[in-house]
């Protein structure tokens, strides 16, 4: 995806995360913003380990289903991606967008899961939050952050990427991609 995709797409998600005056993570949102589309969401409890989540419209009616067995950092961002698809308007395959596996951690991701990965990313993770809360990390721990010198560099951005994670509701390695993509350690 190329550099004007994905500022097409980080400025449509900054669209839509205007309304998150609260600073919350902006997955808290997601059910309001759900609501708001007309799209009708359902956790599923599926045996099936490949299957992370869905996105099809039948008629009228659009539809997100997600396995509930995910951990919840997958799970929030299985949601956000299949909220990507409907958000970037991608064509449907017989009226349905599957997430698997395959299509997510496979080796030949096509465009449209990549799309929707960066959207979730976007979402997740806002630019202008992480610096907020990394800022605020910085602040409420400049103490300990003193004591890291060198080598234990390293410690500190591990430190900040647990803090950051656990409020974004995301998992560490997402956090990790997404700090090195703005460079914020």
């Amino acid at each position: 995806m190329d550099w004007k995709r994905r500022k097409q797409i980080a400025n449509l998600v900054d669209g839509i995360l205007q309304c998150n005056v609260l600073n919350r993570p902006p997955i808290d949102l997601i059910s309001d913003i759900i609501k708001q589309r007309g799209i009708k969401f359902e956790e599923r409890d599926e045996n099936d380990e490949e299957f992370c989540g869905v996105y099809f419209v039948i008629g009228e009616a659009k539809i997100i289903f997600v396995n509930s067995n995910l951990y919840e950092p997958r799970k929030n961002f299985t949601i956000a991606h299949e909220l990507g698809h409907h958000f970037l308007v991608h064509p449907l395959q017989d009226g349905a967008i599957i997430c698997n596996k395959d299509t997510i951690f496979g080796d030949n991701k096509p465009e449209p899961e990549k799309e929707a990965d960066y959207f979730a990313a976007c979402f997740l993770m806002p630019k202008n939050m992480l610096h907020q809360k990394k800022t605020e990390f910085e602040k409420n721990y400049s103490q300990q952050l003193n004591l890291f010198k060198g080598s234990e560099e390293q410690d500190k951005n591990e430190e900040l990427i647990k803090y950051l994670s656990n409020f974004f509701k995301v998992s560490k390695e997402s956090m990790g991609y997404r700090l090195k993509e703005f460079k914020m350690y």
